[in-house]
């Protein structure tokens, strides 16, 4: 019985290089793929001779304050802005009546 091993090549999205302080940036093009906000989390796993990032889910939807209005930062996963915007304004509510 003979094998044949086979080997799979990619050609990589984008490249990018370590600074001396081991910070690697993202390109622009992976960033806007990704839908990446300042301040997304990884995970980093090494598998292989491979590093592998993997974007850690908020607990719960970032509300920001852009312009005077409550925004909710992009994500790139589904999500009910509705029910975000409700649980915001009981947390608003709550810490009003605290006061």
């Amino acid at each position: 019985m003979t094998s044949t091993a086979t080997t799979t090549t990619t050609t990589p999205l984008a490249t990018t290089t370590l600074d001396s302080t081991g910070r690697v940036v993202l390109p622009s093009g992976v960033r806007k793929r990704l839908r990446l906000e300042t301040g997304a989390r990884f995970s980093v796993d090494v598998v292989g001779e491979r590093i592998e990032l993997t974007l850690e889910a908020p607990a719960e939807p970032a509300v920001v304050r852009k312009a005077g209005r409550l925004v909710l930062a992009a994500t790139g996963e589904p999500l009910d802005a509705a029910e975000a915007i409700r649980a915001e304004r009981q947390t608003q509510a709550a810490r009003a009546r605290r006061r």
